[in-house]
């Protein structure tokens, strides 16, 4: 068995990237007032996440030592406990309740179990919870190269997406769609199957639009009425534009639903190139960004080390997924590799939510950034996906079969012994001596 501690080159880089971004994130934490408590909070948040580092990374150690080989027996496991979680929140949503304080509801969402010392959110849990039950069950069928193959994971899918939509968290609900495209892309689905799916998910958007919060639709209008062009034409034309917004949303909207974005967007542009330097700056000093030690801490990195801080953030994660695409790439465990895939997907999916929000191309829906945002829960999710990601490169089994995946070009003939399996056993690659 190798030592724990030795990542190979992959690991170090992601392990390289990661501790950059964690970093970035403690001292952002440090310098940044919340609007939740009156009072300088920000040396006190900044000792929570610290801490909870540091819990995260022995749960990465623990994750390293037992392998993601023996981890993977108990991934239907993992998921139904996950999936039970998500149940209460659902429970006192619909009833309005906090089930004795075992949770509360925080924006108007039940996402929170207030475990002692430690509230919960068992949605981010989920997403590593999905990405390991999937990669298991895919890992050796085919049926799903047929349409109808399809329907056991889009329905097993459903679940956790329906009671995680209930909380409401809409931003989980969005990272788990791409997951799962990927990682059924991957494993070998049909190109035109998925095209389909995608295209009745589309007509089935307008009857669902009507059915999701009031607050929820601002969000995603938000995104539209950034432009001054449509906010004037739901002003002037409002009967036209109901189903965008109404004539008193578009006149408050830089007051109320676009708040947030207007000032993420001030606090990234008045950064410059080189930012106005660590606690520096008038987003530093005052709460005129909320959630800005969370959701939008790449606001404040963009405010405090400009244009040259976002892209070393961005940088660092470019690393992650290159590092997991490489490791993907060299396993010929099929588990493996779709593992892999599915943990650089959650976490690329995740980026471009979190940033995209933030500069205004996507509807605000409380992702996090990965490894940087104040959080317990997010941050133990992370650091047990990327340990399993590191896992990949470490146990690496030599295969006496088709490398995974692979499929027979239309008119090309499989060898009778390696149709049964029986093919020489290919090497592991050089990239992790």
């Amino acid at each position: 068995m190798r030592p724990t501690l030795d990542l190979t080159r992959p690991g170090w880089v992601i392990a390289a990237a990661i501790a950059i971004l964690v970093t970035i994130g403690v001292s952002s934490i440090y310098v940044t007032d919340t609007h939740y408590v009156a009072g300088h909070d920000g040396p006190q948040n900044a000792a929570k996440q610290f801490i909870r580092v540091l819990l995260s990374l022995v749960l990465a150690v623990v994750v390293l030592r037992v392998g993601y080989q023996n981890i993977a027996r108990y991934a239907y496991v993992i998921f139904f406990a996950t999936l039970l979680l998500l149940v209460p929140l659902v429970i006192a949503n619909m009833l309005n309740t906090s089930m004795g304080g075992l949770t509360a509801p925080r924006n108007g969402a039940y996402r929170w179990l207030h475990v002692p010392g430690f509230p919960l959110q068992p949605s981010e849990l989920m997403k590593v919870a999905y990405v390991l039950a999937l990669a298991w069950y895919l890992r050796y069928r085919k049926n799903y190269r047929r349409l109808t193959g399809l329907a056991v994971p889009l329905l097993v899918s459903c679940v956790p997406l329906t009671l995680i939509l209930l909380q409401p968290d809409l931003g989980t609900a969005l990272l788990m769609v791409p997951i799962l495209f990927v990682m059924l892309f991957m494993a070998g689905a049909r190109m035109w199957h998925l095209a389909l799916i995608v295209l009745l998910a589309v007509a089935a958007m307008p009857p669902a639009w009507g059915q999701i919060r009031g607050y929820q639709r601002a969000r995603v209008t938000a995104v539209f009425l950034q432009s001054d062009h449509v906010r004037r034409a739901v002003i002037d034309q409002p009967d036209r534009f109901k189903g965008l917004a109404t004539r008193r949303q578009a006149i408050e909207w830089a007051a109320s639903s676009g708040y947030q974005l207007v000032h993420s967007k001030n606090a990234i542009g008045s950064g410059g190139i080189l930012g106005q330097g660590l606690g520096r700056g008038v987003y530093m000093k005052s709460a005129r960004l909320p959630d800005g030690h969370n959701d939008f801490v790449f606001s404040l990195v963009g405010h405090q080390w400009g244009f040259a801080g976002c892209l070393l953030v961005l940088a660092c994660y470019l690393a992650i997924v290159v590092s997991g695409a490489r490791i993907a790439s060299a396993t010929t465990d099929p588990f493996g590799r779709l593992l892999a895939v599915g943990v650089v997907t959650m976490i690329a999916t995740q980026v471009i939510i979190n940033v995209g929000m933030t500069v205004g191309l996507m509807p605000i829906t409380g992702t996090t950034l990965p490894f940087v945002s104040y959080g317990g829960s997010s941050l133990l999710n992370n650091f047990a996906a990327v340990a399993l990601l590191i896992s990949v490169s470490r146990h690496r089994p030599y295969l006496l079969a088709n490398r995974p995946f692979e499929y027979a070009r239309r008119g090309e003939r499989i060898h009778p012994v390696e149709r049964r399996g029986f093919g020489a056993a290919r090497p592991t690659a050089a990239h992790d001596r």
